[in-house]
């Protein structure tokens, strides 16, 4: 535990370690950052080269970061603790998420057609079906995981067939985004200074092994999905061939957790809370289950956090900055800053504030949104349709991470 400067008495957790968000996020601490003058400073010697990092909680605060990437960079490294003392190196400086225009805006450019909200809407018809699909296999069973039977394959299924895998490698992309969050937090043995990003290699490699075949069969057989698009700009020399791996790479894992992710804790937010309950059903009955799932979105964040590094002195709420000093982007804790929403402990889809943060903001916004979006508000929708309604069964059981707000289990029953 760590004290401030400003308030002796106030105790405030370890925001490095994954136990102080093992029971649940800690939104008490994160609201008593957001009234510090400044910015809270962590101390740590985790990914980080001036000895710790400022915690940054406040929306309005993460906005300003975000609109100026020359100032605060992602090319050394994009969320906590996966950050590096230098330009990234390796497999990862191809990955859109660690650069900063002008490659960045190349980058982006490559995919951002097949990720608009016209295109994605044209994917509601084969969801649908996907949604269906599981919904129907859970129909004779009295008692599942929730988080097996829709969590992880839905977003599974659409992410894979949206880039172009075959259905017989569609439990790869699971096992792939499970391994590389899961090497996130292994810090074990690290030296002062040194974050995590390297321990994802092995399994980048993997799925790029995997990414040049698939190049491979798309080129001799081209398809209306992702992998064939951006293999043509691979061919026209609008990206390399590295760039390209890293581009399916964060599509097949990025693309697959955020709605993993979304979709486990929104049913556990639904079970537990009645007044959650009672406001999805009504968002249903009135036609606007949308509106239901950006505030599903708000609570959960599914990534709570990314990251940037100062690359000079600068000033953000008053609080002198360092260059090369990390700071934190807590999506989790802007979500909830009563300066940005109305009442921000409250669940309410009606709210007239839509500046929620889950998909981050500028440039770096998630490209997925739509996509991730569409996919819950479907299965919401189809789960109205099928009649199918559950009941907590057992504890759910978190995930262990300080990045991704997971859930692993959620045991549940038919009513």
């Amino acid at each position: 535990m760590t004290q401030t400067a400003e308030s002796p008495t106030l105790e405030l957790p370890d925001l490095t370690d994954p136990q102080t968000f093992a029971a649940d996020v800690p939104h008490a601490a994160f609201a008593a950052m957001r009234e510090l003058p400044g910015l809270y400073w962590q101390p740590t010697t985790l990914s980080t080269t001036n000895g710790g990092f400022w915690a940054v909680t406040r929306h309005a605060d993460i906005v300003e970061i975000e609109r100026d990437p020359h100032t605060f960079s992602s090319t050394r490294g994009a969320a906590y603790p996966m950050m590096t003392s230098g330009p990234a190196q390796g497999p990862s400086a191809d990955s859109l998420m660690l650069n900063d225009p002008p490659r960045h805006t190349r980058l982006r450019r490559a995919a951002a057609t097949g990720f608009t909200p016209k295109v994605v809407a044209n994917f509601d018809p084969w969801i649908r079906d996907i949604v269906r699909a599981n919904i129907a296999q859970v129909a004779d069973r009295d008692r599942f995981d929730w988080v097996q039977a829709f969590a992880r394959t839905i977003p599974a299924e659409v992410i894979a067939t949206v880039v172009g895998v075959p259905r017989e490698d569609h439990p790869n992309v699971v096992r792939w985004a499970i391994e590389l969050f899961a090497a996130t937090q292994q810090t074990e043995g690290l030296a002062a200074g040194e974050g995590t990003l390297d321990r994802l290699i092995k399994v980048m490699n993997e799925i790029a092994d995997y990414c040049r075949v698939l190049l491979e069969i798309k080129r001799r057989e081209p398809a209306a999905d992702m992998c064939t698009a951006l293999g043509r700009c691979v061919d026209r020399g609008d990206i390399s061939e590295a760039e390209f791996l890293q581009w399916l790479n964060l599509m097949l894992v990025a693309g697959f957790e955020t709605t993993h992710t979304a979709i486990g804790q929104s049913m556990r937010m639904y079970l537990e809370d009645d007044e959650v309950r009672e406001a999805t059903d009504r968002a249903l009955d009135e036609g606007l289950i949308g509106r239901a799932v950006d505030e599903y979105l708000r609570f959960i964040s599914p990534p709570m956090q990314m990251a940037r590094t100062a690359m000079c002195d600068a000033e953000v709420a008053g609080q002198q900055v360092r260059q090369w000093d990390v700071l934190v982007l807590y999506f989790i804790a802007a979500n909830r800053d009563p300066a940005a929403f109305s009442e921000p402990e409250k669940f309410d889809p009606w709210r007239p504030e839509r500046n929620m943060l889950a998909f981050g903001t500028g440039i770096h916004r998630c490209m997925g949104a739509h996509l991730a979006k569409l996919e819950l508000q479907i299965l919401w929708e189809e789960l109205r349709a099928a009649g199918l309604q559950v009941r907590l069964d057992g504890e759910p059981r978190r995930g262990w991470s300080n990045f991704i707000n997971q859930l692993t289990e959620l045991p549940v029953a038919r009513v």
